[in-house]
């Protein structure tokens, strides 16, 4: 199934007067949800779906409860997950504490498989 994107038009930021250009913007084309994810492995396997979602939660819950730990999350070669954040900048090093911190997020990086997976992909106008 290909990507699915709309043509959308924007200004240069960084020249406000130049005209617009239109861009392909990728956009979201249905959801997979973890249910989804242990049903399909249980057509592949002889494991019952209820059995690969249970192991999938505790998976899941393990890898935010080490993310949240500030552990870098490798899961094989398909991504990693980190936490990554910004802070407020102080005149010192001494200033600075946990209260500099404004904002947490996460970091995700895709792997090998999942890099080589969108390769791969095709591309279809919305529409």
């Amino acid at each position: 199934m290909p990507i699915t994107f709309n043509v959308i038009q924007k200004r240069n930021p960084q020249d406000p007067d130049a005209p617009q250009k239109f861009y392909a913007d990728i956009v979201g084309n249905g959801e997979t949800t973890l249910a989804d994810l242990a049903k399909y492995a249980s057509t592949v396997s002889t494991v019952s779906k209820a059995d690969i979602l249970a192991v999938l939660e505790s998976t899941f819950s393990k890898i935010a409860d080490d993310v949240a730990d500030g552990k870098i999350v490798y899961v094989g070669e398909y991504f990693t997950l980190q936490a990554g954040g910004s802070s407020e900048g102080r005149d010192t090093a001494a200033e600075v504490n946990s209260s500099s911190i404004e904002s947490v997020r996460t970091i995700f990086r895709p792997g090998k498989m999942i890099k080589d997976a969108l390769k791969l992909s095709t591309f279809q106008k919305k529409g």
